[in-house]
């Protein structure tokens, strides 16, 4: 009879819990030969319920921080000084400006040094010009001198006219004086075409100076370029425009709420002169540099009535030597509002959809009965600051010195075992652009 109640049971055992168990029971109870033992080693076969395994968490503790709210404005810039070159003259390029080392004439993005000559014309036509004046001056120079010693003569032969007026016949007398004034009128139209021809000489000197282009400032860059070798250029035709970036200006606009007034104290909430503000832009690759304020318009923009200001900066340079901003590159410019706060700050994944109930919640960790449980809390949140949010005390069921979940978060539930990892929770990056 046992074998036949266990081969009955057997079976239905094999059907609930698997046919390798139910062999295994078998094999026992018959070894036994005791129902009561069979029983016994039947409820050992039952599967046993796993145990709860804590999720892993990493927590962050509220705490007060500094904060700074700011203000961004989209600015522009623009080099500190630019200029265009173009001859006085017309003539035929002789030649252009070839960087030492290179094979090849300037080209737009060179950085030339003050004082070097990017460009020449030919100076055949020039130095005629030049010479010829100079020979009409000396022509006339000996002219002039002739008749000043021509008056002379003449001078002397009317004093002694005077001297002997008895003597000499009144006819006489009058063509002395007539010479007289002819020698007189000659001198006075010599030295005028003397004096024409001394500023026509120097106009051809000048003109001969004026064949080359000369950079004016230092550390000038080529921005534009419109000659070539050979070609013949007219007169004030531009030829190339040179601009300074290693130090740049950024313009940017504000309303005149932002702005300060004389004899009141400075705001952190008001630009003003001399002020120093952060300049960031996509070619800083999330660095930011300070600019000074050197200008401020004094009177707004008649469409936009906004006031125009201008930011001072030295140009950052890449890894490779470039500048980093070019002119026209759009950055942003931070105005602080709000230095010397603090607030409760918790990362974005730290915040969680309140569900049904609406309104936001958050996971604190607590320990009872020696475990540690995430519960679910309601939170009240403010500004954002980055990529952090504030959390208001009023109305949230955590505080200063709650522990809150902020890796994992997506996986738990209100009551759920949870391990604390070691560790620092999350970078926490400078609260800036709050709104």
């Amino acid at each position: 009879m046992m074998d036949a109640t266990t081969d009955d049971i057997a079976p239905g055992l094999a059907t609930r819990e698997g046919t390798a168990a139910a062999v295994r029971c078998r094999r026992l109870s018959c070894a036994l030969g005791l129902p009561l033992a069979f029983a016994a080693v039947l409820a050992a076969c039952q599967p046993r319920r796993p145990e709860a395994v804590p999720v892993p968490v990493m927590v962050k503790v509220l705490a007060p921080e500094p904060v700074a709210s700011s203000r961004r404005y989209s600015g522009s810039v623009e080099p500190l000084q630019a200029t265009s070159l173009a001859f006085k003259l017309a003539g035929t390029v002789h030649s252009l400006h070839r960087p030492a080392g290179l094979d090849r004439d300037v080209q737009v993005g060179d950085t030339l040094a003050k004082g070097t000559v990017i460009a020449e014309l030919d100076a055949g036509d020039l130095v005629r010009a030049r010479t010829g004046a100079a020979a009409r001056v000396a022509l006339l120079e000996a002219r002039v001198a002739t008749a000043r010693e021509t008056l002379a003569i003449a001078t002397r032969n009317l004093e002694r006219f005077d001297s002997s007026a008895g003597s000499v016949s009144k006819v006489a007398g009058d063509e002395v004086r007539a010479r007289k004034v002819a020698a007189a009128g000659e001198l006075q139209a010599a030295e005028h075409a003397l004096a024409d021809a001394r500023v026509q000489l120097e106009q051809a000197i000048d003109d001969y100076e004026n064949r080359r282009l000369v950079v004016p400032f230092d550390r000038a860059t080529v921005a534009a370029k419109s000659i070539e070798p050979g070609e013949r250029k007219a007169a004030h035709e531009v030829a190339f425009r040179l601009i300074d970036i290693s130090t740049v200006h950024v313009n940017f606009a504000v309303p005149d709420t932002m702005l300060g007034f004389a004899g009141l104290p400075a705001s952190g909430q008001r630009v003003t002169l001399g002020r120093q503000l952060a300049v960031t832009a996509d070619a800083f690759e999330g660095r930011s540099c300070m600019g000074s304020v050197t200008r401020i318009a004094p009177e707004a923009d008649p469409i936009t009535r906004t006031f125009l200001v201008q930011l001072t900066l030295p140009n950052p340079t890449t890894d490779e030597g470039q500048p980093a901003l070019r002119p026209g590159t759009i950055v942003s410019v931070a105005v602080e509002t709000d230095r010397g706060r603090e607030a409760l700050l918790l990362p974005m994944s730290a915040i969680h959809d309140g569900g049904p109930a609406g309104g936001f919640v958050v996971y604190e960790v607590v320990e009872a009965h020696g475990d540690t449980y995430a519960m679910r809390r309601p939170v009240a949140v403010g500004s954002c600051y980055d990529n952090q949010i504030e959390v208001i005390t009023e109305g949230s069921g955590v505080g200063p010195g709650s522990r809150i979940v902020v890796t994992t978060s997506e996986r738990l539930s209100d009551g759920l075992l949870v391990r604390v990892l070691s560790g620092r929770a999350a970078p926490t990056l400078v609260a800036k652009g709050g709104r």
